[in-house]
């Protein structure tokens, strides 16, 4: 009867210890994943940015910009963020990618040459910064992991200043 006792006090804890270590993995892999996909995120949108040479769209959901081709030609790109399905959707060429989901905020920032936030013309713009956090995993199983990230501030190398 007392060994019975102790073995079972002794698996409860080797459950309760199973558990932990399996939440904690979970929960490194789900903030690992986020950072790659920030990670990836802003190298795409610094590429982008520094390439392009005109933005016909900067809003706080949307940001549309055209860039050269390796062609000659210029290529239309767009980035949405929905509030509603909480992703942000990168558009060239009519193909749609999901660069993040989770999204818990997003925030894009517009600059004019000087440094001071622009809210009103796209065209006096010439740097922009992202800042966005997301979420992933199930709180209720202790998984949950949320990741935070600010863009550096981006300059248009090739879209002209306003003079």
């Amino acid at each position: 009867m007392v060994a019975t006792s102790l073995l079972a006090v002794v698996l409860a804890g080797v459950l309760a210890a199973y558990l932990f270590v399996g939440r904690n993995l979970t929960r490194l892999v789900n903030v690992q994943q986020q950072e790659v996909e920030s990670r990836r995120t802003l190298r795409t949108f610094t590429q982008d940015l520094s390439a392009a040479i005109q933005l016909s769209t900067a809003t706080t959901t949307v940001l549309t910009l055209t860039k050269p081709t390796a062609g000659g030609g210029t290529a239309t790109v767009t980035y949405t963020y929905s509030s509603a399905n909480a992703t942000l959707v990168r558009t060239e060429a009519g193909a749609n990618n999901t660069l993040l989901s989770g999204l818990t905020t997003f925030t894009i920032t517009y600059y004019n040459e000087a440094g001071t936030v622009v809210t009103s013309s796209p065209q006096s713009v010439k740097a922009v910064e992202f800042a966005f956090a997301s979420a992933t995993g199930s709180a209720a199983s202790g998984t949950k992991a949320s990741y935070t990230t600010v863009s550096p501030r981006v300059l248009l190398r090739n879209k002209p200043a306003l003079l």
